[in-house]
């Protein structure tokens, strides 16, 4: 099954338009929760905001699976 995974937040609205195929929502879910803690650990040295920015999971038809907050992948 092909997922997207979407940047969103106040002020970004990143549309992932080729996708990736995982064999189940979980292993998507796994996904991007490693991308995020990537992005997350890139944002911070470059002191940009993640308040608010998540990853929105979408099937093919554009519809709404689950959603990982950026927020969620970091431990304070």
């Amino acid at each position: 099954m092909r997922f997207f995974f979407h940047v969103e937040a106040d002020h970004i609205n990143e549309r992932d338009v080729e996708g990736v195929d995982f064999p189940s929502l979980e292993d998507a879910r796994r996904e991007a929760r490693r991308a995020a803690k990537e992005m997350v650990a890139e944002m911070v040295l470059q002191e940009e905001q993640i308040d608010g920015m998540k990853f929105e999971i979408r099937d093919e038809n554009g519809v709404l699976l689950d959603s990982v907050k950026f927020r969620d992948v970091i431990r304070l």
